[in-house]
């Protein structure tokens, strides 16, 4: 389809969601997606406003129709960015009498501030995210049973290249690893997928926050050593600690908005 075929497709899809206010008055469905609409991990967004723009309007209906209509928007953005024009928003404004009108912009604005404010929030989550992905599931992934105080991971970068360790210490202060050879022996293709998973996501945080959008308010780093309890839930202050060639940083920098 043509770029005006597609619009008259996400019309006749938007009309199949009816409400009550699209019967008498003018409705406006804003559409908005990321700085990258050709990225499968980028996301469309549909909400339903009345003409002001100040009242969201709910629409019911299947399903089936509203995920049509999220792919066909996401298809509309291609198309236009296929002909050279990169648009993040979309305006569909919704006539009684069966008229509409599609109006295109890039929002540079919203789309940094939504990077930043997603980035903050997965920077300093991080640490927790890895404890809760190490005991409620990457050990339960190799039936890991043997009891512990404490399990330490270090996330560390060197030369740009990420790395991961683990160590426990037991109830009698021993620190034996938390992979042996008999878990890595039955379940090693598993260990390896899951430290591929960490490493890769070490890589975004230490990208993100040393050189991509929180560089500005993230003090530089190379290693994290975080001491994971077997609740699987930290304590900010006590058990997450940041180093830059092995000197630890002032929290201050990364608990601000705990």
């Amino acid at each position: 389809m043509n770029i005006t075929e597609q619009e008259k497709h996400i019309v006749s899809l938007f009309r199949k969601l009816p409400s009550e206010e699209s019967q008498t008055k003018i409705v406006k469905a804003w559409c908005q997606t990321g700085r990258d609409v050709t990225n499968p991990q980028t996301n469309v967004s549909i909400d339903f406003y009345e003409e002001s723009l100040t009242t969201i309007i709910e629409r019911v209906g299947e399903l089936k129709i509203k995920y049509e209509a999220y792919i066909a928007l996401k298809e509309l953005l291609i198309n236009q960015f296929n002909n050279g024009n990169s648009y993040s928003d979309i305006m569909v404004t919704l006539y009684p009498d069966g008229n509409y009108e599609f109006k295109y912009w890039y929002d540079e604005e919203r789309i940094y501030k939504q990077e930043y404010d997603v980035g903050m929030l997965r920077s300093k989550d991080f640490p927790h995210a890895m404890a809760k992905a190490l005991v409620f599931y990457h050990l339960e992934d190799i039936k890991f049973r043997r009891k512990y105080n404490r399990i330490i991971m270090t996330f560390e970068v060197k030369e740009g290249e990420p790395f991961v360790d683990l160590y426990l210490i037991n109830g009698r202060k021993q620190i034996l690893p938390v992979y042996d050879a008999e878990k890595i022996e039955k379940y090693g293709d598993i260990i390896s997928e899951n430290t591929s998973n960490v490493k890769t996501w070490l890589k975004e945080h230490y990208e993100r926050t040393n050189h991509g959008i929180l560089k500005d308010v993230w003090k530089p780093w190379n290693k994290i050593v975080v001491s994971v309890p077997s609740s699987g839930y930290l304590n900010e202050l006590e058990d997450i600690h940041y180093y830059l060639d092995e000197v630890e940083l002032e929290k201050d920098f990364f608990l601000k908005g705990y």
